[in-house]
């Protein structure tokens, strides 16, 4: 499970600082993986190499979304006693804005996060295939220094 703190602006204006909770098991990651074609970090890599905002939205969207949850008497709940996903109240909130323009800077934000919702496990295979990518070089992972970070590009021009 990972503990994000992300400071926004409430309703009222007011500057707040508050932790958030993601968290996501072997099976929901799988389920998460399946939901994009030729699975959630080949198409996150397609989307970074080819400056594709829409794509890389999508990807951190569905992350946010299916990880959200809140701790509740020592348990990670993810759904409201009303059936509706928490998910759902936290996309509108500032908090929400603040952490996608945050992991759409740079895709070590995004694999911090990525990883960091995952179980020990499955945060291994994770870290571990990110770290390959990287060594091999792949576009879009390893920015050139005279480069921005690929997911800077928050427009689909």
């Amino acid at each position: 499970m990972l503990t994000k703190r992300i400071q926004y602006h409430d309703l009222d204006g007011d500057l707040r600082e508050d932790d958030f909770y993601f968290s996501m098991n072997e099976t929901q990651f799988a389920r998460t993986n399946a939901m994009f074609p030729g699975g959630l970090q080949d198409f996150a890599m397609k989307a970074a190499k080819d400056k594709n905002a829409d794509n890389m939205f999508r990807v951190i969207d569905t992350l946010v979304r299916e990880a959200y949850g809140e701790r509740v008497n020592n348990q990670f709940v993810k759904v409201a006693p009303n059936g509706q996903k928490l998910a759902d109240f936290f996309i509108n909130t500032e908090a929400y804005d603040n952490l996608m323009i945050e992991l759409m800077k740079s895709e070590d934000n995004l694999m911090a996060f990525m990883t960091g919702c995952l179980n020990k496990n499955a945060q291994e295979r994770v870290g571990a295939e990110f770290q390959r990518l990287k060594a091999e070089g792949v576009p879009g992972m390893t920015p050139k220094a005279e480069e921005k970070p690929s997911l800077t590009v928050l427009d689909n021009k």
